[in-house]
């Protein structure tokens, strides 16, 4: 990873956690002073390294783990935001990243609703996370995953 992939991934975790959406390609290249087709150079060799993924065929940003652009099953929400998670483990992660809050989702065998809350840093809740790949293959197929 370049100084110039760098810096932008940082600006894409940075925009995800203030707005809870995935930045543009021009306002990223506004907010790092570069052209927008240096900003897509980039954007194409982190979907290439894994450090992000861009949607299909696409210059967008889908997820940047543990963020999603897209609405998903695992909410996450503090006092005045709310994100998209990719998994559960995603939402802790994002919980781990802005502070206390919840992560609403659901058991995808009975349907019934599931919270964990996060409260100093300590997670509560019912539930039993499960993953139905391997980690080792997630990156087959990263949006089922």
């Amino acid at each position: 990873m370049d100084s110039l992939q760098q810096r932008v991934r940082q600006q894409v975790f940075r925009n995800f956690r203030d707005t809870a959406q995935a930045p543009e390609t021009k306002r990223i290249a506004a907010d790092l002073g570069v052209s927008p087709a240096e900003i897509v150079d980039a954007l194409h060799a982190l979907h290439q390294q894994r450090r992000l993924v861009l949607n299909p065929g696409t210059d967008s940003i889908w997820m940047a783990h543990p963020f999603s652009a897209k609405e998903t099953d695992f909410v996450v929400c503090n006092t005045d935001r709310t994100w998209y998670a990719n998994c559960v483990w995603d939402g802790l992660s994002i919980l781990g990243i802005v502070g206390d809050g919840v992560l609403d989702t659901h058991s995808p065998q009975s349907g019934a609703p599931i919270r964990f809350e996060v409260v100093d840093g300590r997670v509560t809740g019912q539930g039993l996370v499960h993953f139905l790949v391997p980690p080792r293959r997630f990156w087959e197929d990263i949006g089922f995953t």
